[in-house]
């Protein structure tokens, strides 16, 4: 009887050894697992499999966007149109300005328009396709891919504009930290291409803007969000430039919007008016 009892305890005193020992293992391997860096708060969430909001352009008109215009002197066209490039992208959205402005006009605003019925609260991501065709610099004035709005009318804002940096077009940010100010971090000097299709990621968050050229980060920059925190109310892409502009032509395509967390109220359409001045 005695061996049988010191048989049991002894399986007993393994068992109790080998559960100890794993129990230490899973806290171990808990305890040890890298905690997510700093900068990884300033960036919006991945891209969903279903964006909030995209313009694909495969309908071969403007109605995917909330409004359009073409303003205010008409110095050009702003169509969808077979993908001219040879890139086979199908259908593209195109906005080409032919003469310049008028002394005293207003810039060249050939673009759509993204509102949403109320400010969007929150980090999000933005990411669309440009081909440009544009001066050079100085000859160019400046030219901005894309615009977005953190207050209703386009009260308080930041561009994606195309920059000149030691003999090289390059993407900068615009309006950051305030409005026409243009303060930035550079973090890669990748030049801008001509007449190539680029891809450009812009992740908004309370942290900070980051503009990314097809995958790598080349600038990030703070911005002062106002007491409504980051968020969206309104967007456009297209071509929007200075009006001493004559010559000039952007293709957009693939554009979408994500956002870090649902918000179902969808666009608001406005149409057959003249819309005001985003």
């Amino acid at each position: 009887m005695k061996t049988v009892k010191f048989v049991i305890l002894a399986v007993v005193t393994v068992l109790t050894v080998l559960t100890f020992k794993d129990v230490t293992r899973d806290f171990g391997a808990q305890s040890v697992r890298p905690s997510a860096p700093d900068q990884i708060q300033t960036a919006a969430p991945a891209r969903s499999e279903r964006p909030y909001w995209q313009a694909r352009h495969e309908t071969g008109n403007l109605e995917e966007y909330s409004w359009w215009r073409e303003g205010g002197v008409p110095t050009g066209a702003l169509n969808i149109i077979p993908d001219p490039t040879g890139s086979g992208r199908g259908s593209v959205l195109s906005g080409e300005i032919t003469s310049v402005s008028p002394p005293g006009g207003d810039s060249h605003r050939l673009y759509p328009a993204l509102l949403l019925p109320e400010c969007y609260r929150g980090s999000y991501r933005s990411s669309f396709m440009v081909w440009a065709d544009i001066p050079p610099s100085p000859e160019r004035g400046w030219f901005s891919f894309a615009t977005y709005s953190n207050k209703m009318d386009w009260k308080d804002l930041f561009g994606v504009n195309l920059g000149f940096e030691q003999g090289e077009n390059r993407l900068v940010l615009f309006h950051v930290p305030v409005f026409s100010k243009g303060i930035y971090k550079r973090i890669s000097g990748v030049p801008f291409p001509m007449r190539q299709w680029v891809k450009i990621d812009v992740q908004v968050s309370p942290g900070g803007i980051l503009l990314l050229q097809d995958d790598r980060l080349i600038a990030e920059a703070e911005k002062e969000w106002g007491p409504g925190g980051v968020g969206l109310c309104e967007a456009h892409w297209g071509t929007y430039g200075e009006g001493k502009n004559r010559r000039g032509l952007i293709l957009n395509d693939d554009i979408s919007i994500d956002l870090d967390r649902p918000f179902h109220k969808r666009p608001r359409l406005v149409r057959n008016g003249s819309g005001g001045k985003p």
